[in-house]
């Protein structure tokens, strides 16, 4: 099922793919693109390298509220059928954290993730799926989207910087940078 205003998402190749709501029926489809992706990729994604995705945890990311935790993945034809390019997805945390501890609280929060098919990268599909993520976090009522990266990881680094949202970047030592992006456009 797409959103009922989405059309095709030309990217710079010309290849069409489409955006929906993933569903749980939708872990096969997870374990075929890890399948798919790199070391690198998956280096990059996950902060480490992983040994392929198995049925229970593919299961486990699927398997989403769409309220709490979301998640969007990018196909390749408006149909259900096919293979995933694309996920991107949020957690929002239970409550908003106070700033002082006992303070007001501050915006309420959300944990990032983006991840694209090898085939799909540089072609702006991760940027159409990070601004479907923003705009969905915005609906919610969240004010940052936050995670961890790798230094090294040039392309998402700048993916956030020129996303047109404010971006905090911290690093604390070691080769992982915490990202924080605000919700609202600067």
């Amino acid at each position: 099922m797409l959103w009922p205003d989405d059309a095709a998402i030309q990217l710079a190749d010309g290849r069409p793919v489409w955006l929906r709501p993933l569903r749980a029926a939708d872990a096969d489809g997870l374990m075929a693109l890890r399948g798919r992706l790199s070391e690198e990729t998956v280096r990059r994604r996950f902060l480490r390298r992983l040994p392929p995705c198995d049925g229970r945890l593919a299961f486990e990311l699927a398997n989403v509220d769409q309220q709490q935790r979301v998640a969007i993945a990018a196909v390749p034809a408006p149909d259900v059928r096919g293979p995933i390019l694309a996920v991107g997805r949020f957690h929002a945390d239970a409550q908003s954290t106070a700033a002082d501890g006992g303070g007001e609280a501050g915006p309420r929060r959300a944990e990032l993730a983006l991840l694209v098919e090898d085939a799909y990268q540089r072609q702006g599909l991760g940027r159409a799926l990070l601004q479907r993520i923003v705009d969905e976090a915005a609906r919610r009522t969240l004010g940052v989207l936050y995670g961890s990266m790798l230094y090294d990881n040039r392309p998402a680094l700048r993916l956030l910087r020129t996303s047109g949202h404010p971006l905090h970047v911290a690093w604390y030592g070691g080769d992982v940078l915490s990202i924080e992006l605000s919700v609202q456009a600067s």
